[in-house]
């Protein structure tokens, strides 16, 4: 940094403005952007003061409040169907170069002496600058975060003060030098220059509407659809909008009054376009000042709240002043007059203007554009209305314009009350997000005084997440000294973290004590923490401090010890760790080998053997330590493909599965051929891989999807179907190139679901029961349907379940949804609704797999289908039984029960013909092992039966 640069910083930051590191140019161009602004608003308000005057006279000003307000509601209409379709920089430039057009065409109006068009110019230059100014703060909004805004803002409103000196000048100039009406085409050129710069800027400064997020809990304000309903559903707003309101009532009282005082005072038009010019000037140096000079202090020191309050305090000395003058020293007028419009113009757009800006802050940006727009004109407009009716008696003559100071003193007392009201509706909108942990650590300037009071009232919160946003907020703002040491006595050990990183990084050696006992804590982390906070605030070395510890009988210090030494410089400490580590591996305590996991976790090496001994551990507590050691040096990018197997083993754990799970999905899509070789694997047990669709979807990606697709037609075990199809629904990626699979998918539910009815028909069950639509139902009273019947039916309605589940994936879920509730409803219209749909939604392959399952047909054009379209006959009751013994010797590891179903229905139906088969499941070492626990019981009860028949 050049010592003109260092210099010319010291300065700004004497005024209260400190640039940090890319943010004075794009300042600096808002500065100058709102100059601009400014500089057109006062030109063309004091054309459209002195013309209205001049034409109409101040007394008739109410007429033209009145009809400002019915006018915006209007305007506000057409310009949101405008604002909705374009970005918020096209939007001010756009309404820049319409701006210039108008004034252009106001200069050749005002070469005629129509009365109207003094009276147009009026309410259009009122609604517009209203409009450009409102765009101009959303726009800035936009380049800075909340955080910069409150310290940047103070100093590009300046801009527009200064705007306000220049504007007013140059309408006096313009107006001596050529007339009155000329002011307007300088004016033109001034909104187009601000048009031009807002493109360069721009291109400077990215603007992000996410810099803006909001407070946490006003996240549906960005549902409503306009300006009445974000006020219904924020008190926020409201008190925002009814603050604006009594300001612009009691601002329309004080320009009325002051309007009188200058058509008393002058007789020309020139001369009072060129006194409002010089006023504006003269109003626009103070404001500038008092900007520069006040309004970051106010901030910093006394908080929003009373910054509210400056402005209403001060038109209430000036109105006093006005009706003791008019009631005892007219001579006095204009000066009482002067001071009232300098007291209310020059505090409400330095100070109020940017504090109306700070309680926009807790609003979402979505929200903030619309309601900000709403209260801008439409608020702005209707107050003026408001102020129009409560100065009619001014126009009839009832009362005089001083007089109507008496109703600027009672809004002022009910605005006082107001902004108390928005002041406490300000704190507990950042507290509501303060809680919820969701306000942006720029979102909140500590050097407010309200707003430290809330954080500091967080961090003694039960809630980690309140307590721990609070602490960055403390940070962020340079506030570490207000964070109590007793905070590391927290239950969260996330909490104690972070207060032991920031206690070491602010060199609080007051805190050392209850650093050291953070050695001994229970959680790992908090160790780790806990020796680089000692050691740095101690001003020693690591090894020193921790070597000690290494021989300690407690394993927690140990541990902290091995964490702390494992890559320690000295060799011989690096071995003592490495003893240390091994010892409280093989210890006896679980305790001491939780510990050892815990410390692998935070290690980084190859040391993969004493983990996976650990993941086997006999303690569960030990092994999901370990679990969690394997996932925190995947997250650290060390994945191990090593320890997917034990992990994988897991799964087969209850109490582990949860933990083994989100190890593997650690892994990422690295995992999935491993996870993809268990799961299709005849070998690995029936519980781990039905855990692993489920496993797979958590990982995600196209990956995961190709994997879960492709195993579709590899799945023999139903439930492990099931689950590939549910997995399959939780994959949040796009299915290109796998609709054929899928496809195949479906007609294979297809023909299982005939296979099912074929049997069951071959049973003899249909005949006992009924089909409701696809599903076989019972009639309990008559029939108590046997167990390798219920598990058919139960495989009629699982595809069914699994053709809807793989519907979903291809067509739209919330329909087809409704079109599985409507098919296994029962109800005979409902089916025939659903049918209809698919029969118009389906691909045609589609609708040749899947309408032959779901029509209502009766059982023998049902049994038809299955011949003509699968290849499935009806067979003998022998022939079915015979074929499902068979498959428990063949396929009979899924767990089903239809082996040991199948063996219990020979038994109970006394199929002699089938006992050979059931000594032969008898004696498979292949076979399920539920199917042989059958067979053998089975085999005893045939034996038992022979030997009562011989006796």
């Amino acid at each position: 940094m050049t010592a003109q640069n260092s210099r010319w910083r010291h300065l700004m930051s004497r005024l209260g403005v400190r640039f940090d590191p890319g943010e004075a140019r794009p300042a600096f161009l808002l500065f100058l952007i709102f100059f601009l602004l400014i500089t057109f608003q006062y030109t063309t308000k004091s054309v459209r003061q002195s013309t209205f005057i001049n034409s109409l006279g101040a007394e008739r000003l109410p007429y033209v409040y009145l009809f400002i307000a019915l006018a915006s509601y209007p305007f506000l209409r057409i310009y949101s169907r405008f604002a909705d379709r374009l970005r918020r920089d096209t939007l001010i430039v756009a309404t820049c170069l319409f701006t210039a057009g108008t004034m252009v065409l106001f200069w050749w109006l005002y070469e005629y002496p129509w009365q109207w068009v003094a009276f147009a110019f009026y309410v259009w230059i009122s609604i517009t600058v209203v409009m450009l100014v409102s765009q101009f703060w959303l726009f800035s909004n936009h380049m800075f975060d909340p955080r910069q805004a409150k310290r940047l803002f103070a100093f590009v409103g300046a801009g527009g003060l200064l705007g306000g000196i220049i504007g007013g000048q140059m309408a006096r100039f313009a107006t001596k030098a050529v007339g009155t009406r000329y002011a307007l085409l300088v004016a033109a050129l001034v909104i187009f220059l601000v048009a031009v710069l807002i493109a360069v800027t721009r291109r400077v400064r990215r603007t992000d509407e996410r810099r803006v997020a909001g407070s946490a809990g006003l996240e549906r304000l960005d549902e409503a659809k306009g300006g009445f309903e974000l006020l219904r559903r924020s008190p926020h707003l409201r008190l925002v909008a009814a603050i604006m309101l009594l300001t612009v009532i009691v601002a329309q009282v004080v320009d009325l009054q002051f309007n009188w005082a200058v058509q008393e005072a002058t007789t020309s038009l020139d001369q009072r376009t060129a006194f409002f010019g010089n006023f504006y000037s003269v109003m626009g140096i103070m404001a500038f000042l008092f900007q520069l000079i006040f309004t970051a202090r106010i901030h910093r020191h006394l908080g929003v709240g009373f910054a509210m309050r400056v402005l209403p305090v001060t038109m209430t000395f000036g109105t006093l002043a006005l009706i003791g003058a008019a009631a005892g020293a007219p001579e006095l007028l204009l000066g009482a007059a002067l001071v009232l419009k300098v007291g209310e113009n020059g505090v409400r757009y330095s100070l109020d203007q940017a504090t109306r800006e700070l309680l926009y802050l807790p609003i979402p940006s979505r929200a903030r554009a619309k309601a900000k727009a709403f209260i801008d004109v439409f608020v702005q407009r209707a107050a003026k209305g408001v102020a129009a009716l409560l100065l009619l008696p001014v126009t009839f003559g009832l009362l005089t314009a001083p007089q109507a100071g008496w109703i600027s003193l009672g809004l002022i007392a009910v605005w006082i009350a107001t902004t108390i009201r928005a002041q406490r509706q300000y704190t507990e909108s950042f507290r509501v997000g303060l809680k919820k942990g969701a306000v942006e650590p720029g979102a909140i300037d500590l050097n407010d005084a309200t707003a430290l009071e809330v954080v500091v009232q967080s961090l003694g919160s039960t809630d980690p997440r309140q307590v721990i946003h609070a602490l960055r907020l403390l940070q962020k703002n340079d506030r570490v000294r207000l964070v109590p040491p007793l905070l590391l006595y927290h239950d969260s050990p996330a909490v104690r973290r972070a207060v032991l990183r920031m206690m070491a990084a602010a060199g609080r050696s007051d805190a050392l004590p209850l650093v050291e006992r953070c050695l001994a804590d229970d959680d790992a982390a908090v160790r780790a923490e806990a020796v680089s906070a000692v050691a740095h605030l101690r001003k020693t070395d690591v090894v020193s401090l921790m070597s000690p510890y290494l021989d300690a009988h407690d394993p927690g210090p140990v541990s902290a010890a091995i964490v702390a030494l494992w890559d320690a410089p000295d060799a011989e400490i690096r071995q003592r760790a490495g003893t240390a580590l091994m010892n409280l591996v093989t210890d006896g305590r679980p305790a001491a080998r939780a510990e050892a996991a815990r410390a692998l976790g935070a290690l980084r090496g190859d040391d993969h053997d004493a983990l996976l001994f650990l993941l086997g551990d006999r303690d569960s507590s030990v092994a999901r330590e370990a679990i969690a050691a394997v996932r925190r040096r995947v997250i650290r990018h060390q994945p191990a493909p090593i320890y997917v197997p034990s992990l994988v083993a897991l799964l087969d754990n209850r109490r582990l599965k949860h933990d083994a799970r989100q190890a593997l999905v650690a892994f990422g899509e690295a995992a999935i051929p491993a996870l993809v070789h268990f799961m299709n694997s005849a070998d690995e047990r029936m519980w781990v891989r039905r855990a692993l669709p489920k496993t797979i979807a958590m990982i995600g990606g196209p990956a995961a999807m190709a994997a879960l697709t492709s195993s579709l037609r590899l799945a023999s075990d139903r439930i492990l179907f099931r689950k590939l199809v549910e997995a399959l629904g939780s994959v949040n990626t796009p299915l290109h190139g796998h609709e054929r699979s899928l496809g195949d998918a479906i007609a294979a539910q297809s023909a299982a679901y005939f296979r099912a009815l074929a049997s069951l028909a071959a049973l003899g069950s249909v005949e006992r029961g009924r089909l409701a639509g696809p599903l076989m139902v019972w009639d309990s009273e008559r029939h108590e349907p046997t167990l390798l019947e219920r598990l058919l039916a139960e495989q009629m309605s699982d595809s069914v379940r699994n053709i809807f589940g793989l519907l979903m994936l291809l067509y739209d879920r919330p329909q087809l949804r409704d079109a599985h509730r409507s098919v296994t409803s029962g109800q005979g219209h409902l089916i025939s609704a659903a049918v209809e749909y698919l029969d118009n939604v389906l691909a045609p392959a589609v609708k040749r797999a899947v309408l032959p399952v779901i029509e209502d047909q009766q059982l023998g054009d049902r049994l038809e289908t299955a011949r003509r379209s699968f290849g499935i006959t009806l067979r003998s009751r022998l022939e079915v039984l015979t074929h499902l013994v068979e498959e428990c010797l063949t396929d009979g590891r899924d767990g089903s029960g239809w082996g040991a179903a199948a063996l219990y229905e020979v038994y109970s139906s006394r199929a002699s013909l089938l006992y050979p088969r059931v000594d032969q499941v008898k004696n498979s070492e292949s076979a399920d092992p539920l199917a042989r626990e059958t067979a053998e019981w089975i085999a005893r009860r045939i034996e038992r039966l022979r030997e009562d028949r011989h006796a």
